[in-house]
């Protein structure tokens, strides 16, 4: 029976960036199995804990802004759950926050829109110059034909709405840092890496993850909009 539900923010370091997403989820199971909290579990012949998780974060990248919804068959004080969980994981998963969430509201896939990202990308032979006129020519693109490639399967989609702002902070140590704020809906996401190929940029040197938005909508509406706007992913 699921009677309480706490959303947790961490990060993760260079440590764990090669990590696959499955691995992230499996260590949060064994930290809260170590940490003998009153985890809720599904029903079957392998119960697992009952957790669920952001958008995942690509491999190879670090994050400060992981989100993952816990749900607890007894209710425990947030701040004693944090505490527990704390020193349960390994070097690389830093378990920062926790805030209480109605066992009854919306998930928080349902919840997520957007993520913010910083890219650092190798200056190659490029200046400050080519990386501005590329981001413009992005930004004043009315559409941006993109695939997804996942082993045999290509979907084709537009990365142009999925881009809600990016900029050059600058160019230090041989690299650019660029910043995005990316669409991170269940059905509209766009990946970091995806956009600098759109840019004509080298391939990233990293992506980090700052901040992952959620926004509560009604029911109404979001299926108004799953409805309305047709399948995008990154």
């Amino acid at each position: 029976m699921k009677v309480q539900r706490l959303r947790f923010r961490y990060r993760l370091t260079a440590a764990v960036a090669d990590l696959r997403h499955r691995d992230i989820t499996d260590a949060w199971e064994a930290a809260l199995k170590a940490a003998n909290l009153p985890v809720a579990f599904s029903e079957g012949k392998r119960p697992s804990a009952q957790m669920a998780p952001g958008a995942p974060l690509p491999q190879g990248a670090t994050s400060d802004g992981e989100l993952i919804d816990v749900f607890f068959a007894e209710r425990i004080d947030p701040a004693e759950a944090l505490c527990a969980l704390s020193c349960q994981f390994p070097e690389g998963i830093e378990v920062v926050g926790v805030e209480e969430i109605g066992v009854a509201g919306p998930s928080l896939q349902s919840q997520m829109r957007w993520a913010e990202y910083t890219v650092d990308v190798p200056v190659d032979d490029l200046s400050d110059s080519d990386v501005e006129e590329a981001i413009e020519r992005i930004l004043s693109a009315r559409t941006l034909p993109a695939e997804y490639r996942r082993e045999t399967k290509v979907r084709h989609y537009d990365l142009r709405p999925l881009i809600l702002d990016l900029r050059l902070a600058g160019s230090t140590g041989g690299r650019f840092r660029l910043r995005m704020k990316l669409l991170a809906e269940p059905e509209n996401t766009a990946r970091a890496d995806q956009t600098v190929v759109a840019l004509g940029l080298p391939e990233p040197s990293h992506v980090h993850r700052v901040h992952l938005h959620t926004e509560d909508i009604p029911a109404g509406i979001a299926a108004y909009r799953r409805a309305g706007s047709p399948t995008r992913e990154g």
